[in-house]
């Protein structure tokens, strides 16, 4: 053989023996279609509801419009063998309705799931699929797996020791915040489970009658950064005091060195506030695991192929059972959530518009201004709290912060006080009061429906909001009230002030929907709002818009 032909055979067996080898080359995603149906998210529960919710992928362009129905028609349902309300095994199919005012999800609460039983979904959609009517079905199969229990907790301890509590679900179990430097310790939770378990996700359940600790490593590293408030809090929480809930993770059933990961379930110490916890698991079935792993990570990584139990969709219908653990968790240094809120929303402390900024803020402003004590917003959501605020004020309980002048001026006049500054303190400056009444009417103008009274003359702002074609601060204040309270669901509201706000948002903020735009036509030919004018036209009997 040639030098020609040696070179030639060492370059080939090169070649050969790099094809073993994995390189970048190795890892090229692959070209595949980006799914852009609908997405399905739903589970049957043991002892509980089948529930569904769908969900229509928009275009980048095009205004979500979860508040409305995607479709022309549904018909939802769910077989296998449930408990009726009579405590009976039935074997039957159980046809899903419409949510309250969640017009695409779908729940039935006469029957319960079994674990153990496997059933069947099947939804049926007639819906507008890039301006083409589409009939599809979506099928997939669950089975409910048995819940998890505690077996008992390894607790840690300030002195850096650990303590083992044998649960017992009769008793109270109290567990000591740890504090810096050791709040970044876990508490084990050794849990009993069976091989009908494939994960558990963990959700982590507070109220606003808890508290914070503040002698945290984060606050320790802000420290001189961030100056403390009156009540030591400096401006980090581990917790949105307005949710009350929070996802601690979801643990699949994998072994790990000869080790299985649900063995033990891990509470961070940090994620713990003070007071009564708790904390519930939801264990689940094999198909939830691809829809972690696989539908969502798919998301975030090309790389990944979505899987999905969902025939013809995407998403996950998953077995689910659901168990609680309570305990109490004591410490010192604690700040109320009530006041962690009012901190976060009033974030710049005047009361402009960067503060009270999202939906959870303007509904929580009246209900902290209000005085509402904790107890009492505890019985409610953050919406109904916020309808009932204007009952907790009271003349010579003033609130001093600037932020609450708005607020004060609308309950004076939603309670029909004999002046619009009743709650309002003395000592503020005339501009700071006539800055109230103005802000305080548009609240109270809005939320009444345009209703005037003796102390309230809401004329000039029903103009500037419901016929005005010019875009303005009632009409961007009337949105986000109607959207902070769910639209197209009017709350308590006995008038159509939120539907002719509908339409002026679709047109002046240039929105693109087709299912609000039906939505719009639909809403001006029934009630011929004003404001319809602007764009739509009278057309054989009926409103047709731009």
């Amino acid at each position: 053989m040639n030098t020609i032909s040696r070179i030639l055979c060492a370059f080939a067996f090169a070649l050969l023996v790099a094809c073993d080898f994995h390189g970048p080359w190795s890892f090229y995603p692959e070209d595949r279609e980006v799914y852009t149906g609908i997405y399905t998210y739903g589970y049957v529960l043991n002892g509980g509801e089948a529930s569904i919710c769908f969900s229509k992928v928009y275009e980048l362009d095009e205004t979500s419009a979860e508040n409305f129905a995607f479709y022309d028609s549904a018909y939802v349902t769910v077989s296998g063998k449930f408990t009726d309300s009579h405590g009976a095994e039935v074997d039957t199919t159980a046809v899903l309705t419409v949510t309250g005012s969640k017009p695409n999800c779908f729940s039935e609460g006469e029957f319960s799931g079994i674990a153990g039983e496997t059933y069947s979904m099947e939804a049926f959609f007639k819906w507008d699929s890039a301006g083409n009517t589409a009939k599809t079905t979506f099928r997939a199969q669950a089975t409910i797996p048995n819940p998890v229990s505690i077996k008992g907790l390894s607790v840690p301890q300030q002195d850096g020791s650990f303590e083992w509590i044998e649960y017992d679900e009769n008793e109270e179990v109290r567990i000591k915040f740890l504090e810096f430097p050791l709040d970044m310790e876990t508490v084990k939770c050794a849990l009993n489970y069976d091989k009908s378990i494939k994960g558990v996700i963990s959700i982590l359940q507070y109220g606003m009658e808890s508290e914070e600790a503040q002698n945290t490593t984060i606050n320790m590293m802000l420290s001189g950064l961030i100056e403390p408030d009156s009540m030591g809090y400096s401006g980090v929480s581990m917790h949105d005091p307005l949710e009350h809930e929070a996802n601690l993770g979801y643990t699949t059933k994998q072994s790990i060195g000869g080790i299985q990961a649900l063995d033990t379930l891990f509470l961070p110490n940090m994620m713990m506030p003070l007071g009564r916890v708790t904390v519930v698991f939801y264990t689940t079935d094999e198909a939830y695991i691809d829809y972690e792993s696989k539908v969502k990570g798919s998301v975030s990584d090309s790389r990944i192929v979505p899987e999905s139990n969902i025939e013809n969709g995407m998403g996950v219908f998953s077995g689910m059972a659901r168990s609680t653990f309570t305990f109490y968790v004591d410490g010192e240094n604690g700040v109320p959530m009530k006041h962690i809120a009012f901190a976060n929303c009033d974030a710049t402390s005047d009361g402009d518009n960067k503060s009270w900024a999202s939906r959870g803020c303007r509904l929580y402003q009246d209900v902290f201004c209000s005085g509402m004590p904790v107890d009492s917003i505890e019985q409610y959501d953050l919406m109904t709290a916020n309808e009932k605020a204007p009952d907790y004020y009271t003349k010579g309980e003033y609130r001093s912060e600037k932020t609450c002048f708005p607020s004060l001026v609308k309950a004076a006049m939603m309670n029909k006080e004999e002046k619009w500054s009743a709650y309002l303190p003395d000592s503020i400056s005339d501009k700071n009061k006539s800055d109230a009444y103005a802000d305080g009417l548009k609240r109270y103008c809005v939320a009444s429906g345009f209703e005037s009274n003796s102390i309230a003359d809401c004329k000039e702002l029903e103009n500037q909001c419901m016929e005005s074609p010019e875009q303005n601060s009632c009409k961007e204040y009337l949105w986000n009230w109607c959207a902070d309270r769910g639209l197209p669901n009017r709350s308590s509201m006995d008038n159509l002030t939120c539907d002719a706000a509908l339409v002026s948002r679709y047109y002046l903020e240039e929105q693109k929907s087709s299912i609000i735009h039906d939505q719009v036509e639909s809403l001006c030919d029934a009630y011929r709002f004003p404001i319809c004018n602007n764009w739509c036209k009278e057309r054989k009997g009926r409103m047709e818009c731009e």
